[in-house]
């Protein structure tokens, strides 16, 4: 008798724009979502990633900056956040 071996079903969830891009750049490398995942966590599995940290970009470096220096804007609430989101379209 052979052993089979039990698959696992992993579930995200990204936007349809996300899912659009990311469909076509990987069929460019003739790779499916599903195969790349599997592929990423493979590689996850045998240590072999490095992890990447946001927080090194030179945006979030300025922003600490800004924050640490007492140069960052308060916004208020999330009606406040959205308002002043609509104002950066506008420029």
């Amino acid at each position: 008798m052979s052993h089979i071996a039990k698959s696992k079903v992993i579930t995200t969830r990204v936007t349809q724009d996300v899912h659009d891009r990311a469909k076509t750049n990987l069929a460019k490398m003739g790779l499916t979502i599903s195969e790349y995942a599997r592929m990423s966590l493979i590689k996850a599995a045998n240590n072999e990633v490095k992890s990447i940290s946001f927080l090194d970009t030179p945006e979030a470096q300025h922003a600490k900056y800004e924050d640490q220096h007492h140069m960052a804007e308060t916004i208020g609430d999330t009606d406040d956040f959205e308002k002043w989101a609509r104002t950066l379209d506008e420029d």
